[in-house]
């Protein structure tokens, strides 16, 4: 018998293990198992080109060059300063081809002066009319479209860093980076970027404040990598580490600049104040409302890379609005946060590599109430940064009353180690419920273990985990949470296993916890090769993958196969792909799953079949579509989906999508629609009009949020913002409310 948890799995747990695998609709196919389980241990490391250029650990290297005076950036790099700098090219593929000369040459030179880093970067192209250049906006949808990508690892730590991206529209995007994951795009930093085409290719201009960075003054390497996209051939190159298998990101391969040194950052202080005017409509209560408010952020840097941030009656008001989402489980939905304050340095608090099976601190629980609605934030104090080889992170925050509670104080604390190459052990603690009387806090401990070496040059991640909590006048018995993971992520194979188990009366009050009562076995495997023999296909991709969810008796709750047998990203950058899945669930209780319309309990076994389209994103237009059908519970689900983006000009950008479900059951049929549309008019890469609209049958309403951003000076911003809701009853509308907030902010730094 197998045990896992210290418990055993039942002969009905077994029995119904091995039934979800027979009932697969495609039997899985072992010998692309064995193919993959082959690969993984008999795959040899590829070796890294020999370049004519300065090599360090192993690692290319380029050195920074001190100036008396930086260049004016202004997308123009014939200023005379650029030529003290040093060539710190080229570029070498690693899509579509390996380790293989860039089909179009780059350069690029690195200066500093007291104030800030510059990096200017030379994109020659032989087609300077195939460049493709749409996006304007901050933050935008750069991967339609040429670009550069930049990412600093200050602490040279192979973890965490800084990511910028430059467009030839002179568009700009930035991120911050933690644990070699993907940048947080919602970090935004004081910088600046100017970027023009010419005759020979494009040029981009880039202008770094020290006072923007954290990093350690005594160092002189820093991690640096740079990576550009040639669109128009979906042609990816890379400076360091040009292979499929490794990210720009992932700052552990990242090269090393040198030479710097001498750097000020100032006093460090930062101070932000906002002013904001508010007019509020609302129908049922025929009164208009006019407000007006102000408060602001004080940020300072303990040591260079340690910052306090104090934010006084802190608002949102800029932030945009959820995506509308139709639930068909009787599990909540996760909606990511889209607060400013909340998301710088939020990866800090990352724990347990970062799943949502079980999240101790979702910071979407302080300042929204149970049902969703803002409640306000009176102070807000936060403290994030590195101690040494330590990571740090403390949020303490006084939320308002409402709901007839007092007000809440709630608290997030993190500490985590640098160890081994890559790797951490941490700690997080949480204290207070924002939406409760009761006390609760939770705590715990995590080991993340990370190498780019398994098997000579793969990539293999580990997690191990465990929480406990504690809630004023409960019994707090079978209060724990532990699970671990086992990650390959690799270009061509890759693998994947996961175990969890959270108790009954585990409650994490300010985390994300779905269910609880469960244990979750999870486990997937992947092929996707990059056959050179077919010159119009870039990538194969079959993948299958499967869930078991029990309850802590061990039997079955939920279980998920899913396998995809064709997926196929083509020269052109289109792709297709199939999907095949085999649910069950066994719900103990029945659920609402539509108004009027319930699931029994029981046991339920289905398999759906979905097939889709996307078409490449360099294109002005671009369309996906998706159809699947199958059972559903104990009756039948048919869907549809689409999307179109239309480019039709410099600066406007239009998109549209469309979710429809017809579903089938005993207790009644319903249909299910959900629309999106967005209009951004690019004014200028500083200056942009956001608007999105959203209907869903659930809520049977119209959503409008319109947003005008302008950057009037780095680290200065206005905003408009106007949110209306409106009510559909059959063929008629009616406005609800309405809301309209300007607000501008402005960073004074010392």
């Amino acid at each position: 018998m197998l045990q896992c948890g210290a418990r055993r799995w039942n002969a009905r747990t077994w029995k119904q293990y091995r039934l979800s695998l027979m009932r697969l609709p495609v039997p899985i196919p072992l010998p692309l198992v064995a193919a993959i389980l082959a690969g993984l241990f008999l795959s040899s490391p590829a070796l890294p080109r020999d370049v004519d250029v300065p090599m360090e650990e192993g690692r290319r290297v380029v050195r920074a060059v001190r100036v008396p005076r930086g260049p004016i950036v202004d997308g123009d790099l014939g200023d005379e300063v650029w030529g003290l700098g040093e060539n710190g090219g080229p570029l070498f593929q690693h899509r579509p081809l390996e380790d293989a000369d860039a089909t179009e040459r780059t350069s690029f030179r690195i200066l500093y002066d007291d104030d800030a880093l510059y990096i200017g970067v030379w994109c020659f192209d032989r087609e300077p009319d195939g460049i493709v250049a749409r996006e304007m906006a901050r933050d935008g949808r750069f991967s339609a479209d040429d670009y550069i990508n930049i990412v600093i690892d200050t602490f040279r730590d192979r973890r965490n860093g800084y990511s910028f991206t430059v467009n030839p529209l002179g568009a700009r995007g930035d991120g911050a980076i933690t644990f070699n994951g993907p940048p947080n795009a919602n970090w935004d930093g004081i910088w600046s970027a100017e970027a023009r085409i010419t005759r020979e290719g494009w040029e981009a201009e880039i202008a770094i404040p020290f006072k923007t960075l954290s990093f350690d003054p005594s160092s002189e390497r820093w991690g640096f990598n740079l990576f550009r996209m040639i669109k128009r051939k979906d042609e990816h190159n890379r400076w360091n580490a040009p292979f499929a298998r490794y990210n720009t990101f992932d700052v552990s391969v990242a090269g090393t600049l040198t030479g710097i040194s001498g750097l000020r950052q100032g006093i460090g202080l930062d101070v932000v104040p906002y002013a904001l005017a508010k007019y509020r409509h609302v129908r049922e209560s025929r009164k208009d409302e006019f407000d007006g408010d102000g408060g602001g952020d004080i940020r300072y840097r303990l040591t260079p890379n340690l910052q306090a941030s104090l934010s006084v009656n802190t608002d949102f008001a800029e932030t945009e609005a959820d995506m509308r989402r139709i639930n068909l489980t009787r599990f909540p939905l996760f909606y990511p946060e889209k607060r400013g304050f909340f998301l710088e340095d939020a990866g800090i608090f990352e724990f347990g590599g970062g799943q949502q099976e079980i999240i101790p601190f979702f910071s979407r629980r302080v300042g929204l109430s149970e049902s969703g609605e803002q409640v306000p934030l009176l102070v807000a104090g936060k403290m994030t940064g590195r101690i040494g080889p330590y990571g740090v992170g403390v949020i303490d925050t006084l939320v308002d009353g409402h709901d007839g509670l007092g007000e809440k104080n709630v608290l997030a604390a993190r500490v985590s180690r640098n160890i081994l190459d890559q790797s951490t052990i941490g700690a997080i603690a949480t204290v207070g419920d924002a939406n409760s009387e009761d006390l609760n806090g939770v705590g715990g401990l995590d080991f993340n273990y990370r190498t780019t070496e398994i098997f000579g040059d793969k990539v293999l991640e580990c997690n191990l985990y465990g929480l406990a909590s504690y809630t004023e006048d409960a019994e707090n018995d079978d209060n724990f949470a532990y699970g671990t993971e086992v990650s390959f992520p690799n270009d061509v194979y890759s693998a994947r296993g996961e175990f969890y188990q959270i108790d009954e009366e585990f409650d994490a009050a300010l985390g994300f916890v779905p269910r609880r009562g469960i244990r979750g076995y999870e486990f997937g495997i992947g092929w996707h090769p990059r056959p050179e023999s077919i010159p119009w296909v870039r990538q194969l991709g079959p993948y299958y993958s499967n869930q078991h969810v029990t309850d802590l008796s061990n039997e079955l709750d939920t279980a998920e196969h899913f396998l995809s047998p064709l997926w196929v990203l083509f020269d052109s950058g289109d792709e297709i792909y199939s999907r095949v899945e085999w649910d069950f669930d066994g719900p103990d209780e029945r659920f609402e799953i539509h108004p009027g319309i319930f699931i029994p309990e029981g046991e339920y076994w289905w398999d759906w079949y979905r097939l889709g389209f996307e078409s490449a994103s360099k294109r002005p237009i671009q369309f996906g579509a998706a159809a699947r059908t199958g059972g559903f519970y104990d009756g039948r689900r048919d869907g549809y989906s689409g999307s179109v983006t239309v480019k039709p000009f410099l600066h406007l950008f239009l998109s549209a999508g469309y979710d429809a479900n017809r579903i089938w059951l005993p207790g009644g049929n319903f249909d299910t629609h959900l629309a999106t549309a967005r209009v951004q008019i690019n004014i200028t890469p500083d200056l942009v009009w956001h608007n999105l609209v959203q209907y869903d049958t659930d809520s049977e309403t119209v959503g409008y949020n319109s947003r005008i951003i302008w950057e009037f000076r780095p680290g200065a911003r206005l905003y408009v913002v106007l949110n209306q809701n409106i009510q559909r009853d059959g063929r008629n509308l009616t406005w609800l409310e309405s809301q309209l907030t300007l607000k501008a902010n402005i960073t004074i730094r010392f």
